[in-house]
């Protein structure tokens, strides 16, 4: 999952959105660096990453990607998964993206300095640059991929993957559609105790 679908999977509290969102910033074991609440968010995410990795639906998305583009697969599927659940965002959250990013924004913004890791650096240019509300077209999916292969040692090219997006989108949110729903389930088991 990737930073859409992450905030959007998140809890009611403040602590829940921060672990969720921070979880692709912070790396190894929590001991005690932040509170609580943010660690059980981490967590969430974690958890969230493993059941994804897991999922039937998901495996069969990435084999779609993985003769072109190998181990990157994972990552494209990520960020292709942010593209379909922000284009059809209503759908799924009964508001629009733009009135759910306004809200969680500002919770995020009432905490800037509790932000753990990079995202602390990373989350301002998100929110500016409209990362999340670019993920609904298929130029935003481009660009943000084409970040990613900047960060990656070997240049990797992962732009190139959008053409998936035109050529094989039927299949793909095929895909998408039979796990999206149990990773929400999953998400509200987490958060009951379950």
């Amino acid at each position: 999952m990737n930073h859409l679908a992450h905030l959007f999977l998140a809890g009611e509290d403040d602590d829940s959105l921060i672990g969720n969102i921070a979880g692709d910033f912070v790396k190894g074991p929590l001991a005690d660096r932040y509170t609580v609440e943010i660690r059980k968010g981490i967590q969430e995410h974690r958890r969230i990453d493993g059941f994804t990795d897991a999922h039937p639906s998901v495996g069969a998305f990435r084999r779609v990607l993985v003769p072109e583009h190998g181990h990157y697969a994972r990552v494209i599927a990520d960020v292709f998964f942010d593209h379909f659940l922000a284009s059809r965002f209503e759908e799924y959250a009964g508001e629009s993206l733009d009135a759910f990013l306004l809200r969680t924004f500002a919770r995020l913004d009432a905490n800037l300095h509790r932000l753990p890791g990079a995202l602390g650096v990373v989350y301002p240019l998100m929110r500016d640059q409209r990362w999340l509300q670019s993920y609904a077209t298929i130029d935003g999916i481009h660009r943000a991929l084409s970040g990613i292969s900047r960060r990656l040692s070997r240049r990797p090219q992962l732009q190139l993957a959008t053409r998936h997006l035109v050529d094989s989108r039927d299949e793909l949110e095929l895909h998408f559609r039979a796990f999206f729903p149990d990773v929400v389930a999953f998400a509200n088991a987490i958060r009951s105790g379950a």
